[in-house]
């Protein structure tokens, strides 16, 4: 099941689509301060770190690339060593090849961040992982969760969208089941983990575009691409109108566009 997991090779930086301006506003809320530690919870190659140090390249904190995949990590290694290189990599960086539940240390961290990760936990475990992350910070640190922003309404044809498009692109082999839980769902949890609900700090709009997806998940195969966009189509006609009003869904020739939001929250 690992080596599976591990041949998934995804681009996140690419299928997220996140601008600059949203990077921007993301660290302006962590606000990581000199020789702060932080951890970056199924932090992909890195991209966190890339993206700060592009702004800020003489801030130094300790920061942990928390990763189960072999294949992300070691990208994550070489990208990270070229842009900071090995000498600023070897007193500030750890790269560790473990998932949440797996990671066991005394350290006591000042930021535990969740970008686009809480979905991959099953319904199950998403509240065991919150506690555990809350656990695993120091007495002033910051939990920060970036994750789409969904209503019940939109939650359940966001959700299939995403199935389908793992179903089709054979990700049914996966850890764990992805699930997206609404806001709704979301408050619940968050009580259930002993953490006081708070709103959004930011919300923001977020460009669905299925062509991001065609090489890096359905590594070019034109027909089962094809199947997920007529399945996507169909679905949406489907769909009443108050799901049509808050969600726009624009088919280009070999695309398709759908409005979604994203949100930040830090507790």
């Amino acid at each position: 099941m690992k080596e599976k997991y591990d041949s998934r090779m995804v681009e996140y930086h690419h299928i997220h689509a996140t601008s600059e301006t949203q990077f921007d506003i993301f660290f302006q809320i962590l606000n990581i301060s000199e020789n702060q530690k932080v951890i970056d919870i199924g932090g992909g190659n890195g991209e966190i770190i890339l993206e700060l140090k592009k702004r800020h390249p003489n801030l130094n904190f300790y920061y942990n690339l928390l990763e189960p995949s072999n294949l992300q990590l070691i990208k994550g290694k070489e990208l990270i060593t070229k842009t900071l290189g090995s000498e600023h990599c070897q007193k500030y960086i750890q790269f560790l090849e473990v998932d949440l539940f797996s990671f066991n240390s005394e350290t006591k961290y000042d930021h535990i961040i969740l970008k686009m990760v809480f979905q991959e936990f099953s319904l199950a475990n998403k509240i065991s992982a919150l506690k555990k992350a809350k656990s695993m910070l120091n007495e002033d640190g910051k939990l920060t969760l970036w994750r789409p922003y969904l209503q019940k309404n939109t939650r359940d044809f966001f959700s299939a969208v995403i199935l389908k498009k793992d179903e089709l692109a054979n990700y049914n082999y996966l850890l764990q089941p992805t699930y997206f839980e609404s806001e709704e769902q979301f408050k619940e949890l968050l009580i259930e983990a002993n953490i006081i609900p708070s709103k959004p700090i930011f919300i923001f709009e977020y460009l669905f575009d299925t062509f991001r997806r065609f090489e890096s998940e359905f590594l070019g195969n034109q027909e089962l691409y094809q199947r997920w966009l007529d399945f996507i189509q169909e679905s949406y006609e489907k769909e009443h109108n108050d799901l049509k009003n808050q969600i726009k869904l624009v088919r280009g020739d070999n695309r398709i566009y759908i409005n979604f939001q994203r949100a930040i929250y830090q507790f």
